[in-house]
């Protein structure tokens, strides 16, 4: 965990700021790709050295993917709204946040703990292609 929080602080720190300069979208998907980059790393992970170099890795990559697409969702809000709408976004996370550690138990009950992180890197692609997605369609 501390490794984890190393990246994460040293990112919101040293480039908090890169949403709202640059596209969300861009921001988010780089972060969801080093984090699953991060994840494999510590899925594949041969000794401790490694593991906690995955583990920074995805405390770099997590550290910008809330703040990058909370940018995009109050952009598709009219200003009176936008409370709203950051409500609702931070509500989701706290949803994913209850569903994942059940999930991770389940995975690591039936495939050991290795495998969470494959489905941990799993997850963040497919967080990637969403954010695509949502960015070739927005007007």
């Amino acid at each position: 965990m501390t490794a984890f929080g190393v990246g994460l602080i040293f990112m919101r720190v040293v480039f908090g700021t890169l949403p709202d300069r640059m596209s969300g979208y861009r921001v988010a998907l780089c972060s969801l790709v080093i984090e699953a980059l991060g994840q494999a790393v510590i899925w594949m992970a041969p000794n401790e050295l490694m593991a906690l170099a995955g583990a920074l890795v995805t405390g770099l990559g997590c550290a910008l993917v809330f703040p990058a697409l909370g940018v995009e969702a109050l952009k598709r809000v009219p200003p009176a709204n936008r409370g709203s709408a950051m409500g609702a976004f931070v509500a989701f996370l706290d949803i994913a946040y209850g569903i994942s550690g059940p999930v991770a138990g389940v995975i690591a009950g039936q495939f050991g703990y290795a495998a969470v992180y494959l489905f941990g890197a799993a997850c963040a692609l497919m967080g990637a292609a969403l954010v695509l997605t949502a960015r070739s369609s927005q007007p």
